[in-house]
């Protein structure tokens, strides 16, 4: 069933999927050809209850949150490498991993965010639903 409103409307284009490839597809069509797009992006909730946001794998799960982990890796490496060169630490650094988490979370979602608002000011209509 479609959400509430969808079945009365008329699109040019329907894209299945907000990842990279669907975003840029229903944007060229909204901006460059002046289509009505619709976009359709709804990820079942795991057993565990994770869900989340507009942007596709890469932005929640995959690509983006990985290199943002792997950065913290780089710099806390850095941090002991930068001795070498002069650099001078009084406490031995420590990391906090729920600090972590909480940044590459924020990252996600602000990502999120700006890919709907994105989409708003192009005149697609997402929609948080099965297609």
């Amino acid at each position: 069933m479609a959400p509430v409103g969808v079945e009365e409307q008329h699109f040019d284009l329907v894209v299945i999927g907000g990842g990279s490839g669907g975003l840029a597809c229903a944007k060229e069509a909204a901006t460059k050809y002046n289509k009505k797009v619709a976009v359709f992006d709804y990820v079942v909730p795991s057993p565990q209850g994770t869900t989340w946001g507009l942007g596709g794998t890469c932005v929640n799960v995959g690509c983006i949150p990985k290199k943002l982990f792997h950065q913290a890796a780089l710099l806390g490496e850095a941090i002991e490498d930068s001795k070498f060169y002069g650099w001078v630490h009084g406490e031995q650094p420590t990391h906090n991993w729920e600090t972590l988490k909480s940044a590459v979370s924020d990252h996600i979602k602000s990502v999120n965010w700006v890919t709907r608002v994105e989409l708003r000011d192009k005149k697609v209509q997402y929609l948080n639903a099965l297609a």
